[in-house]
């Protein structure tokens, strides 16, 4: 593995993978300074802040003047509205608007890699997938999933932007969902549930990432300042009706149709604001992907199992 840039900025780095990335940034040798960028102040535990400063700011302001101060030469983009925002500008706003412009933010200053966290549901869900995702496919996100869809958005300015500005270097990580104690995401929060509804005959396999083998991927490619797309997961797979056992809840079928209109209304009338009826996609079909070029090109693997990552969330929730 190469050398890290020395002063590296992260945008989102008060939440739980901005904090797992912002902590191993701060650890590695030739790391002088990591900007963390966040509306919330940007906090390690135990302290190890020599090398951190925190930067109060809102990912739709400019930041130009945080990356020229501070002579940032790589940015790790994780600002993002992870629950589906009901104000769909605002959502936007944040999610894919705020992308083009810190991009421009960082031509304009002279960032050298851009480092972005996208996701494997860019591919989508759909009952004809019959093999992995690899990065080469056409993205196809579930109609109306915003979370995918904003992804998407992101990528192509992102993409577009690196073939305009080829003196700064671009990089997609498309990670499948990534689990750890403390994991608080749209499949973790489902799982949570005493009770877990699922759709009548589904059964589909899942990846899982660890926190950990998140954050050495990031590593790896600001190391070795790689471009392109890379898929990341953890070995293996678990089925749905598994996971759910193993979390403790107690799985209970219903007919698709019947699933599908019960969540659309839910949504519709605000008894719930984790996901509408697109969401139910991703737990009656399948979307796998391939990490093989990650580990061909830069030779990352992760340590952890996609087994072993669910389980230590499980465990700790057991123990809450």
């Amino acid at each position: 593995m190469g050398e890290l840039p020395s002063r590296i900025a992260v945008t989102g780095s008060a939440g739980f993978l901005g904090l797992a990335t912002v902590s191993g940034l701060c650890e590695k040798p030739g790391v002088e300074l990591v900007a963390a960028v966040d509306l919330s102040p940007t906090e390690l535990k135990p302290l190890s802040t020599r090398r951190l400063v925190s930067v109060i700011r809102d990912v739709r302001a400019p930041l130009r003047d945080v990356l020229e101060a501070m002579e940032i030469e790589a940015v790790v983009h994780l600002a993002f509205l992870l629950r589906p925002d009901r104000n769909e500008e605002l959502a936007r706003e944040v999610n894919v608007e705020a992308t083009g412009r810190l991009l421009e933010d960082c031509s304009s200053a002279g960032v050298r890699q851009f480092v972005y966290l996208s996701s494997t549901t860019v591919y989508g869900a759909n009952a004809e997938r019959d093999r992995p995702a690899v990065e080469s496919d056409p993205v196809n996100p579930v109609r109306g999933f915003q979370y995918s869809e904003h992804k998407v958005a992101a990528e192509r300015l992102i993409l577009a932007h690196g073939k305009r500005n080829p003196g700064m270097r671009v990089c997609i990580l498309r990670g499948c969902v990534i689990m750890a104690a403390g994991a608080d995401n749209f499949i973790a929060r489902s799982l949570g549930r005493r009770v877990l509804p699922y759709p009548a005959g589904a059964d589909p396999e899942m990846q899982f990432l660890h926190l950990s083998d998140y954050a050495s991927s990031v590593e790896a490619v600001l190391s070795k300042r790689a471009e392109g797309v890379f898929n990341i997961a953890g070995d293996g797979s678990l089925r749905w009706r598994a996971l759910a056992r193993l979390a403790g809840a107690r799985g209970v079928s219903f007919p698709a149709w019947f699933l599908k209109l019960g969540v659309g209304v839910s949504w519709n009338l605000r008894f719930q604001d984790e996901s509408g009826a697109s969401g139910l996609n991703f737990i009656r079909y399948p979307w796998l992907a391939s990490t093989a070029k990650i580990r061909e090109e830069l030779g990352w693997r992760p340590r952890y199992t996609a087994q072993e990552a669910f389980t230590e969330w499980a465990s700790a929730r057991r123990s809450r």
